[in-house]
């Protein structure tokens, strides 16, 4: 699959031509090759498309991410499917048992809260902190029904960010670049669950009946420290969240992991990640490979 991600910041017209996106500033035209596109982001409130581009977009499975006047991600359009097998893969996920689902729940919440740990020990050592996400990761029971998830992430967003730190503040401009980088990457998973037959409205965990990507929601959790310790390194002396670090964050899955022993990107190691759920449903046993933010290179060039 393509991950090229093909950000429009200025006021264009888009449309499509043998099979090339057309973008028109000026009257001057510039082409890029829709397959080598995984994603694109309108970043500009003055941009132009037509209904064939979106038509083209979802039938190659494009992903199209809408920001908002402030510049922040506030909506995802791709197609609904474009597997031969989607029908038969529906039928793995929704006929697979609740202790099943409880199990990999446990295991995505394991990895996660291990991951935030070894960002915390990257950054700040050996701290109290750290000790304290480990034993909360090792605490984790079937289906996380004590929370240790949420109890894991307020200690670890202090420690990181500092105790007046909240997610759900709008004025602190590491959550701008958190939400930026989260949006980007659940994107790509989002195509990657669509291209492999996978419906993501049936999810794991998350069962919001108004959320059509439950199942992209429960797979990125493992993934968000990656993001996490990429955006901390690159706002850590930023007062303001710039075209510039926009442009940083959209550029994560270009960004080198070893995952399953090999040196790979970010996207492919997403579609690696993403195929071994799409096994997992179908074989009835967790066969999920998790990613290892050890193993992430942080693009020091970016920062």
């Amino acid at each position: 699959m393509s991950y090229k991600v093909v950000m429009v910041e200025s006021d264009v017209d888009l449309k499509v031509r043998l099979d090339n996106l057309i973008i028109i500033k000026n009257g001057e035209e510039f082409r890029i090759p829709l397959n080598d596109i995984g994603v694109v982001v309108l970043d500009n409130l003055k941009t132009n498309l037509t209904t064939r581009l979106m038509v083209q977009l979802a039938e190659k499975n494009i992903g199209l991410i809408i920001c908002d006047y402030e510049h922040l991600p506030l909506g995802y359009y791709s197609g609904f499917d474009n597997h031969s097998r989607a029908s038969k893969m529906i039928q793995y996920q929704i006929k697979l048992d609740k202790s099943f689902y409880d199990d990999i729940w446990t295991e995505i919440v394991y990895r996660k809260i291990d991951n935030q740990a070894k960002v915390i020990k990257s950054i700040h050592g050996d701290v109290p902190v750290v000790f304290e996400l480990n034993k909360f990761a090792d605490e984790v029971e079937q289906g996380d029904v004590t929370n240790r998830e949420a109890h894991a992430a307020k200690i670890y967003f202090n420690e990181m960010m500092g105790r007046s730190f909240s997610r759900g503040n709008e004025e602190l401009i590491i959550n701008s670049a958190l939400d930026y980088g989260y949006a980007v990457v659940r994107a790509y998973i989002a195509r990657l669950c669509v291209g492999y037959g996978l419906n993501t409205q049936v999810g794991i965990h998350h069962k919001n009946e108004y959320n059509r990507f439950n199942l992209v929601d429960d797979m990125i959790e493992p993934v968000r420290p990656i993001v996490d310790i990429f955006a901390y390194y690159l706002m850590k002396e930023a007062k303001y969240f710039t075209p510039e670090h926009r442009r940083s964050l959209a550029n994560i899955l270009n960004h080198k992991i070893e995952f399953d022993n090999k040196k790979m990107y970010l996207a492919n190691m997403l579609e690696e990640y993403v195929i071994s759920f799409s096994r997992s449903f179908k074989e009835k046993k967790i066969v999920v490979k998790f990613p290892d933010v050890d193993k992430y290179e942080v693009s020091i060039d970016e920062v």
